[in-house]
């Protein structure tokens, strides 16, 4: 076992930017080149706040992944603690504009694709209510392929949009509490027979805030996709609320799984396709942070095989209360059932599908 004063020594000549800061006073005890040239001056001694959020900061965790803006870029950081010091190991994310290599073309394809299997999907509804159909289960198997598709469609349509810089973000005043309850409701309804618990705590009644409802449950629902892609029967997936200071911190657990040590520091790249077998189209976790950053926020996490995850989303809620507008103007849920169905096609199976759901 290395010490933290050897760890020094062995990280001072590394490319990778790396930050030390004591655990108890946070002030930074050890920089390497690679940040002294990205800050054009040796900051050490200095608190650790003034060069970067102390969001990203958790005393709660020992080793995790948080996705943040640094030093004006976006980046990963993996925390690693050493007893009384911390260090933070800084990885920029690609910035390269479209890096999905999308086309109009692409894109519409794969929506007539999509729409192909939805009007199949209903001239068999319509079929079977002449008395002239196929049984329910297949009816629902097409139903199922839609939803998965269009999950695909949204995930890529959003990378993509999150890439150049235009993802559609209007951000409105929002009660979270009752977005939150809604939504987790929604999704503990259709894993009911999965065998997986699903909660909601908020240490508030209610919490106003102004944020972009239809991209927080966008991200929540992701989250909740990612633990349910992991976990077993028995199982417990828990989403809280809370405020910390002047910071909503949105967390959600799970015991299931856990992300394996060498792939949590990859957790926020573009997907490269050199894992068929993997769960997932790869994009959800890296959508999450865009949407967090959108919001001015970091996202953290921390996991251990077998043990399980802890994702938190932690967004700047301001000095002052946000306002309450009328009802019409703060939505607490913005989509439907669809939008549960859509999000976690990879997840749920085709019995929580067919035309029960389309009336």
């Amino acid at each position: 076992m290395h010490s933290a004063a050897d760890l020094m020594k062995i990280l001072s000549c590394v490319r990778q930017p790396v930050i030390g800061f004591d655990s108890a006073s946070h002030k930074i005890v050890f920089v390497n080149a690679s940040v002294k040239s990205l800050l054009k001056y040796d900051p050490a001694g200095r608190p650790l706040g003034e060069i970067i959020s102390e969001d990203l900061i958790d005393e709660g965790c020992a080793n995790y992944m948080c996705g943040a803006t640094v030093f004006g870029k976006k980046a990963g950081v993996s925390v690693v603690r050493e007893k009384e010091t911390a260090f933070l190991f800084i990885d920029f994310l690609p910035e390269e504009k479209n890096s999905l290599k999308l086309t109009g073309q692409m894109m519409n394809s794969l929506r007539s694709a999509a729409m192909g299997i939805k009007m199949s999907a209903d001239r068999c509804f319509s079929s079977r209510d002449a008395g002239a159909a196929p049984p329910e289960k297949p009816i629902a198997i097409l139903y199922h392929y839609y939803y998965a598709l269009l999950h695909t469609l949204v995930q890529i349509d959003s990378a993509d949009q999150l890439g150049r810089g235009e993802l559609l973000f209007s951000p409105v005043s929002t009660d979270l509490v009752r977005l939150c309850s809604e939504l987790t409701d929604s999704v503990a309804l259709f894993c009911s027979d999965t065998g997986v618990r699903i909660s909601f705590t908020a240490h508030e009644s209610e919490l106003t805030a102004v944020v972009d409802p239809a991209r927080i449950e966008q991200l929540l629902l992701s989250l909740f996709a990612n633990s349910l892609q992991h976990t077993v029967p028995g199982s417990s997936v828990r989403l809280s609320l809370s405020l910390s200071g002047n910071r909503l911190v949105f967390s959600l657990d799970d015991d299931g799984a856990g992300i394996p040590r060498e792939a949590l520091s990859k957790i926020f790249d573009p997907p490269d396709g050199g894992d068929i077998h993997k769960k997932g189209n790869g994009l959800g976790l890296m959508i999450s942070l865009g949407i967090a950053q959108l919001h001015k926020g970091v996202l953290l996490v921390e996991s251990r095989e077998g043990k399980g995850t802890r994702v938190r989303v932690m967004l700047p809620i301001g000095e002052n209360p946000a306002p309450k507008f009328l009802r019409a103007e703060t939505p607490d849920r913005v989509n439907s059932v669809s939008t549960v169905l859509t999000a976690l096609s990879e997840v749920f199976s085709s019995k929580n599908y067919g035309p029960k759901f389309e009336d």
